[in-house]
């Protein structure tokens, strides 16, 4: 590989969340307010409280994806020498392939995610200055190993394409 591939982030996909994610807020806010609405019982305590969860989580949901959109850096950038992810609200950042030992796939949620085995894990999870980012690393690499998974759900690519195009060039800085 000569030239870097660079990957955008879909910013499409990442509007149709964000608006999904605003509508799950607003009927969270309305669980809270208008608790009747939704109930035929005389206590609102677990409606509101769900209101409040759903309005906390999908609101996270909404500042993560207008950070998306507002970010200017490529989804994903791979060279001869790197990966550099910025596809997703945990990503690792650069990633050197000559500290890659392997590259599987494991399901997450339903979502197929493309794990790197890296050599010196806690490397990537000290590099890691966001303390948000670091944690969901950190939970990352309790469950499967490694800080460090990739998602196209976010990308201009699919997912059998990326992880095509991650192998061939795993293989390709190993020398294969």
């Amino acid at each position: 590989m000569k030239d870097p591939v660079v990957i955008p982030v879909n910013k499409k996909k990442t509007i149709r969340y964000l608006i999904g994610a605003l509508l799950l807020v607003l009927l969270g806010v309305l669980f809270v307010v208008k608790p009747f609405l939704f109930i035929k019982s005389d206590d609102p305590t677990v409606i509101k409280i769900i209101g409040y969860i759903c309005t906390g989580f999908f609101g996270i949901g909404v500042i993560l994806f207008v950070q998306k959109l507002q970010n200017k850096k490529e989804g994903l950038i791979i060279d001869t020498e790197s990966i550099t992810d910025h596809s997703s609200g945990i990503s690792a950042g650069r990633v050197l392939w000559r500290d890659v030992k392997n590259i599987w796939v494991e399901q997450v949620a339903d979502q197929p995610i493309i794990m790197l085995d890296v050599k010196d894990p806690l490397l990537y999870l000290q590099q890691q200055q966001n303390p948000v980012k670091r944690r969901a690393m950190e939970l990352n690499y309790q469950l499967y190993k490694t800080p460090v998974g990739i998602s196209a759900q976010f990308l201009t690519i699919g997912f059998e394409q990326l992880l095509q195009l991650l192998q061939t060039s795993f293989n390709e800085a190993r020398g294969k």
